[in-house]
């Protein structure tokens, strides 16, 4: 049954979205007038940023939701373990969609939202344009080198402290994969902690690293300077990627995916334009 709560044969028209991603689904498949509320950290489309916040991601705030009067609210299947009862036992119906452990977690979200809201002609398309994408790129980096890749989603501002990467379970390696790279990390969770010895002992080829401090390269080389050993700091193969497209499992890793073929590797893309 796709909601949990009463159904009825009426779209909704008052929506909630309680994950950054889902906010991107719903504005993907042109339901964007229907959201009245959305978590602090949704930042995509730019309109999100002006729209009432319900709170966090583990955290949203009942009384705000119920205040918004809304009809749906749609979350990620881990916080309808933490919480979903709790919206529904207010009266509100829910929504819960793949915890997006895999592209196909994100294209399967991607068609419940759209059955959902009476967009499932646009959800198919979005899929197919998803998955057409995603090939055009790994066709376009078939042929090169597979390149040693240690990908940072998190860190102590200003330290080599407290390094968070991502591991083999998840999208982002999958894209990593995709795009011409080999994840150095061969732990199988999404992502985990490390230390500067063990960025050292993987030696990676290059570090691509997610970082929304607004820090330039330059600041963060300062800081990474400190392990001139490890290949892609020597060979200057460090590279800061500032938003947030690789990060939110949604159709928008098709953006992500194309920076990351663009870091990895440069010369296919400058040889056929960015466009082909």
């Amino acid at each position: 049954m796709l909601f949990k709560g009463s159904y009825s044969e009426h779209f909704p028209k008052r929506i909630i979205s309680l994950s950054p991603s889902i906010t991107e689904i719903v504005y993907g498949l042109g339901a964007w007038k229907d959201i009245v509320g959305v978590t602090i950290f949704s930042d995509f489309p730019p309109e999100a940023k002006n729209l009432p916040k319900v709170g966090g991601w583990v955290n949203p705030n009942l009384e705000s939701i119920l205040s918004l009067k809304p009809d749906l609210v749609i979350m990620i299947e881990d916080q309808d373990k933490i919480f979903g009862d709790k919206i529904r036992n207010i009266g509100i119906k829910t929504l819960s969609v793949e915890s997006n452990n895999t592209i196909k977690d994100i294209s399967d979200s991607i068609s419940k939202v759209g059955q959902a809201l009476g967009k499932k002609e646009k959800a198919n398309k979005l899929i197919e344009s998803l998955y057409s994408d995603l090939e055009k790129i790994r066709t376009r980096v078939k042929n090169t080198h597979s390149k040693k890749v240690l990908f940072i989603v998190g860190r102590n501002p200003g330290t080599l402290e407290d390094i968070y990467v991502i591991g083999k379970m998840g999208f982002i390696d999958e894209i990593i994969t995709l795009t011409g790279g080999e994840n150095v990390v061969k732990t199988d969770r999404f992502s985990i902690k490390i230390s500067k010895e063990a960025i050292i002992s993987l030696n990676p080829e290059v570090i691509v690293e997610v970082n929304h401090e607004k820090t330039s390269k330059n600041e963060a080389l300062k800081v990474w300077d400190g392990l001139k050993e490890v290949s892609a700091i020597k060979n200057k193969e460090f590279h800061i990627i500032t938003d947030t497209t690789l990060l939110h499992p949604s159709q928008r890793i098709v953006e992500g995916a194309r920076i990351l073929a663009e870091i990895l590797h440069p010369e296919v893309f400058k040889e056929y334009g960015k466009n082909n």
